[in-house]
């Protein structure tokens, strides 16, 4: 419609001249629209993940890590807890936790040949 009213004004002497957009600018533009959404969908998939896993800027450092979990029978097991920088030896259960004991950090620590060695001489 657009080219044949061109024509006919062409014919009449009129000079009306319509411009056409470049093919290329608007492809340019999709595209460019394109990788700015997959971009701000990459970066709050990122986010997301981050705060899932703990791990986020947003969150605060935990202060109370659960560093071993032993399952002893059934629901029961024993659970070595970091408060702070103390150690502790828990027993769980289904409805109760009790502190066996207070544990240094050297107790943790894999005992070898050479370090038993160490401290006996």
């Amino acid at each position: 419609m657009l080219i044949s009213v061109a024509l006919a004004a062409e014919k009449a002497g009129r000079g009306l001249k319509i411009q056409v957009p470049s093919l290329w600018g608007y492809t340019l533009k999709v595209v460019f629209a394109l990788v700015v959404v997959l971009a701000i969908l990459f970066i709050f998939a990122y986010i997301l993940k981050k705060v899932r896993a703990g791990v986020s800027p947003f969150t605060r450092q935990k202060r109370i890590q659960v560093l071993e979990l032993v399952p002893v029978v059934g629901n029961l097991g024993i659970a070595v807890v970091k408060v702070g920088r103390r150690l502790f030896l828990v027993g769980v259960s289904e409805s109760n936790i009790s502190l066996i004991a207070e544990i240094d950090e050297k107790d943790l620590q894999e005992e070898t040949f050479d370090r038993v060695l160490e401290e006996n001489l």
